[in-house]
């Protein structure tokens, strides 16, 4: 198969879920192809409380233990994933066996995709396109980020 593992960036869009519905046509040609649905969120390094001001903020009070950073993360990660799993819904049903929901932290969408696919070693990137102006009028930024920098082929669906 020209494909084996394939990266679906998924950001909870529409134009995420028609790049989904792609990326399972491809799968649906061969039961060994893997696809990665690939949501990158922002890493819960700083909590701060909704009625924070300078005049009462004790950094005591507010200090987590490494074990409430990791409890937090994996709570995030376990919620992040809950969503991507409702938003993508019956799209891959059937062929659940091929599919993985990595939620990546990362700042930078079009990077953080581009090394979530070396990591996992795929060779094919499916996105939805956007259109926000001038030449993001027919991509959008990410998109056109990772068509620019990616090394494998990236099919930008609409």
């Amino acid at each position: 198969m020209l494909f084996n593992n394939i990266i679906v960036a998924y950001d909870g869009s529409e134009n995420a879920l028609v790049a989904a519905r792609k990326a399972r046509e491809i799968a649906e040609m061969d039961p060994s192809i893997k696809v990665h649905i690939t949501y990158v969120t922002t890493h819960p390094n700083a909590q701060l409380p909704a009625n924070f001001s300078n005049e009462s903020f004790d950094p005591q009070q507010y200090m987590l233990s490494v074990d409430d950073i990791i409890a937090l993360y994996n709570k995030t990660i376990e919620e992040e994933t809950k969503t991507v799993k409702d938003g993508i819904g019956d799209t891959f049903a059937g062929i659940e066996d091929q599919v993985s929901i990595d939620v990546v932290p990362g700042y930078t969408p079009a990077a953080d995709i581009l090394a979530h696919a070396k990591k996992v070693n795929a060779d094919l990137i499916v996105m939805g396109s956007r259109g926000l102006g001038a030449i993001r009028g027919v991509l959008g930024s990410v998109s056109y980020a990772v068509l620019r920098e990616s090394p494998i082929p990236v099919l930008v669906v609409k």
